[in-house]
């Protein structure tokens, strides 16, 4: 079914990156293979009225998504409140496996320069709080960002239904654009499930279905490995026979995720990207993207200091090395740098 894919993708002449599947019968026989694996038949709907999906030409990854939803949040810290528009994607990759990602979509994504956050998913963190690293503080960030220069004023309703409706009124699909009746700034959110702390599941030779389980058990491994065995955050991989950062491997193919994302959003190609990571800013900028790093700490606090070390030293992570940082301090930083950036 992907070789039957892959070549109407590679038959398709136009300059498009991304071969979108509109055939109805190639759709529907597809939909019951890849991404929520559904029976047409059964459903009461047309799928395509929910679902699409595309090739990105450049990697062959197929991608499969649902049409978007709009989400009235509020930020994990000051309960700032804001919308959002929530993708999900599974994109099966080539010589990799299947990658699931959520992706969330706040402001004009299409014009201007566009602030990113790419995180990897963190169990300790973001489920227990853990303080041994400062993924879910960077997470929070993001959100924070999102909401100050996207914040919306909540109607005076009582009727949940009401106010649901005033939500799906605030933004719309036209054509391939996720598009806000308000729209700042534009926030794009992508937290990669089948990634888990800088871990991957992928193994050499093997196509994985499940690479979210492999990941997250591999992580669970590692940092039990650092305890158990006294070690560090890369000595952890090593000692259940991985390399440090396993998205380097098979040519850094956990790396590649973000562009073949970004591609078929088509989103604006100036981006402000929030990261430490000097790999996820290679992949972007290799790939057309012109990019302004601003550094990213959430909060460093002792507890995820020794992390926030090794990640510079072992990691070669920038502006990183361990000094604590409280969250409100970053996050002020964070704010004037962007909106120097952004001229607002």
């Amino acid at each position: 079914m992907y070789k039957k894919l892959l070549a109407q993708a590679h038959a398709d002449t136009s300059e498009d990156t991304i071969f979108r599947i509109t055939d109805s019968a190639l759709f529907n026989e597809a939909i019951q293979y890849f991404g929520a694996s559904l029976d047409p038949a059964k459903a009461r709907y047309d799928l395509q009225s929910v679902y699409e999906m595309g090739i990105h030409k450049k990697t062959g990854a197929l991608l499969i998504c649902n049409k978007g939803a709009t989400l009235f949040c509020l930020s994990p810290r000051t309960q700032t409140p804001y919308l959002l528009r929530h993708i999900g994607f599974s994109v099966y990759v080539p010589g990799l496996g299947i990658e699931f990602v959520n992706v969330g979509l706040v402001g004009n994504v299409y014009e201007g320069p566009v602030v990113l956050r790419s995180e990897s998913a963190c169990a300790p963190s973001f489920l227990f709080g853990s303080q041994r690293c400062n993924c879910a503080h960077q997470w929070a960030s993001i959100q924070e960002l999102a909401a100050a220069f996207n914040h919306v004023d909540m109607p005076a309703m009582k009727s949940g239904s009401a106010f649901e409706g005033w939500v799906q009124k605030q933004a719309v699909r036209v054509g391939d654009q996720h598009v806000f009746k308000n729209a700042g700034p534009g926030f794009i959110l992508v937290h990669i499930d089948t990634q888990n702390g800088m871990g991957s599941g992928f193994s050499n030779g093997e196509f994985a279905f499940d690479l979210f389980s492999r990941a997250s058990l591999r992580h669970r491994g590692e940092y039990s490995s650092e305890q158990i065995h006294k070690t560090t955050m890369s000595g952890g991989f090593e000692a259940i026979g991985l390399r440090p950062d396993p998205r380097r491997e098979n040519d850094h193919s956990g790396y590649k995720i973000g562009f073949i994302i970004l591609d078929y959003l088509g989103v604006s190609r100036k981006i402000i990207y929030l990261t430490n990571n000097p790999l996820k800013l290679r992949h972007l900028q290799d790939n057309g993207y012109e990019i302004t790093r601003v550094s990213l700490m959430g909060e460093i606090n002792v507890a995820g200091s020794q992390e926030a070390r090794e990640r510079g030293s072992d990691f070669q992570h920038i502006d990183i090395n361990g000094t604590c940082v409280p969250f409100e301090k970053d996050l002020a930083r964070l704010t004037s740098e962007i909106t120097h950036i952004l001229h607002v």
